[in-house]
């Protein structure tokens, strides 16, 4: 609870798109595969409620269209010839906002612009349709949730892939970096080499600091040469 407390909603919200960044596609239809609303909510909706926040939807007073759409389906005839068939179906559209709420602090808010639409052969089915599409979209966009028809562990894969690589990038920024520094140091402590080369040796094999690919271990190298050899910035 006092962990809770403690987190603004921008922090909170975080803590929410971290859990849920991979939904894995679980319908289809019409040749398609997607995510459906209950696999959403089912991830989502239970860290809301552990991280204390709601999400308050609400359609722009004013902005809504009811409108009849008429289209063309091409079909073929038992004897083989294409005709065309009108469709009539009624389109439904509107400006919404979704507002995070931060329950334990109902004045902070984040409120995100919207908007509906749906499309099908009576208003109130097409509102509806537009309400879940709506509702599903916003929170897959919002959170930058990936939705894939692979294992979700493969994109997860993915994911560590591209951080340890720009980790690496880092490290080896450092590295360059504390590079020079012992260069410099050396020119000036020539006797010191052996004392340099051992003290470097309990972080990488053979001391060969080049070799070092994480960040933290460049960073605390870095900081512990200068400790050691008393190196002012």
């Amino acid at each position: 609870m006092a962990e809770q407390e403690q987190m603004n909603i921008y922090q909170k919200l975080a803590k929410i798109r971290k859990q849920v960044e991979v939904i894995r596609k679980n319908k289809k239809g019409y040749r398609y595969s997607y995510v459906s609303e209950d696999e959403i909510l089912a991830k989502i909706s239970v860290f809301m409620d552990k991280y204390h926040l709601s999400l308050v939807p609400n359609i722009v007073g004013g902005t809504t269209k009811v409108e009849p759409y008429t289209y063309k389906k091409t079909k073929v005839t038992k004897g083989g010839e294409l005709y065309e068939e009108n469709g009539n179906e009624v389109l439904v559209s509107a400006d919404m906002t979704w507002t995070w709420v931060n329950d334990d602090n109902p004045e902070e808010r984040v409120t995100v612009g919207w908007s509906l639409v749906g499309q099908q052969s009576d208003a109130s089915q097409a509102f509806g349709s537009g309400l879940t599409y709506s509702d599903r979209y916003f929170l897959l966009k919002y959170f930058n949730v990936a939705t894939t028809d692979d294992d979700p562990d493969a994109h997860r894969s993915k994911q560590r892939a591209a951080e340890a690589a720009e980790d690496k990038m880092i490290a080896e920024q450092i590295i360059s970096t504390f590079d020079e520094l012992v260069k410099a140091f050396l020119k000036e402590n020539e006797s010191k080499a052996d004392e340099v080369k051992n003290f470097v040796s309990k972080y990488v094999k053979k001391g060969n600091y080049f070799a070092i690919t994480e960040s933290a271990l460049a960073a605390k190298l870095m900081d512990d040469f200068k400790n050691t050899f008393k190196i002012k910035e």
